[in-house]
């Protein structure tokens, strides 16, 4: 192992150990802080190992043109539920709600040297969710006082991801227009139509499947990749009771006790 290698690897293992004990951190050593996106990819890739099974992923860009910068985050298994989902407000430190569309893969995509196009992509996913994303972070200084490659590296920000119902007859649905509501103790937060800033959430599926065998990863039967916000962050002060609810898609429930 380098030096690099051993910053990493205790970058990885520091962000490990505030997730599993509720803690936060001050920041990283500065030989462990990435310094570029291959960094910080290596040391997500490494706390995802370290937290067990993959559960799905988190795929945002804040512009539709592909050219715009994109980024994704691995979803450990014990991040991902099938909700309605009751959580102690008390694990979280930051927590926000967002309102997202995510799909659910009913076959691999295998890391391959030729690019999966559209219609392949489109073939694995089995289903289109409404979905809640909890975002945390496991720094004392989120969001200001933390760099945008280490919120990469601690999963792009990701504290919980709430599955709520879904359709596996999707493909006619404008899913970059869908009607949307977030509601936070039964009064309605937001109502907008779209609302993603990436505009249509499959161009970053299709992305994605493309873009993780590079990091020698790839999106397997069963997880769940959820496509960014369409509601902007609602942040959470205290217990509540949050409702998604996507037209065509249904909703998702997340209590907060």
């Amino acid at each position: 192992m380098t030096h690099s290698d051993d910053g990493l690897e205790q970058a990885a293992r520091l962000i490990e150990q505030a997730l599993v004990r509720g803690e936060r951190l001050e920041g990283l050593p500065e030989q462990c802080r990435p310094t570029d996106h291959a960094q910080a990819y290596e040391i997500q890739r490494r706390l995802a190992d370290r937290l067990g099974q993959c559960g799905g992923w988190k795929v945002g860009a804040k512009a539709p043109d592909p050219e715009a910068p994109r980024h994704y985050s691995p979803l450990p298994a014990s991040l991902v539920r099938e909700g309605p989902v009751e959580l102690a407000f008390s694990r979280f430190s930051y927590p926000a709600l967002e309102a997202e569309e995510a799909f659910k893969l009913g076959k691999d995509l295998p890391a391959r040297e030729r690019p999966y196009s559209p219609a392949e992509v489109r073939e694995a996913v089995a289903s289109v969710h409404a979905v809640i994303e909890l975002v945390d972070s496991r720094f004392m200084a989120w969001p200001e006082g933390v760099d945008a490659l280490t919120q990469l590296a601690d999963l792009q920000n990701n504290g919980f991801l709430v599955v709520g119902e879904g359709v596996s007859d999707w493909q006619s649905l404008a899913l970059d227009s869908l009607a949307v509501t977030l509601s936070v103790d039964d009064a309605e937060i937001v109502n907008t139509r779209g609302g993603n800033p990436a505009g249509d959430p499959f161009a970053l599926l299709v992305w994605l499947a493309n873009a993780l065998p590079d990091q020698s990863q790839a999106l397997h039967a069963g997880e769940i990749v959820t496509c960014g916000s369409c509601t902007g962050k609602y942040p959470a002060k205290g217990p509540l009771d949050g409702v998604a609810t996507f037209e065509s898609l249904g909703r998702a429930e997340l209590r907060l006790v």
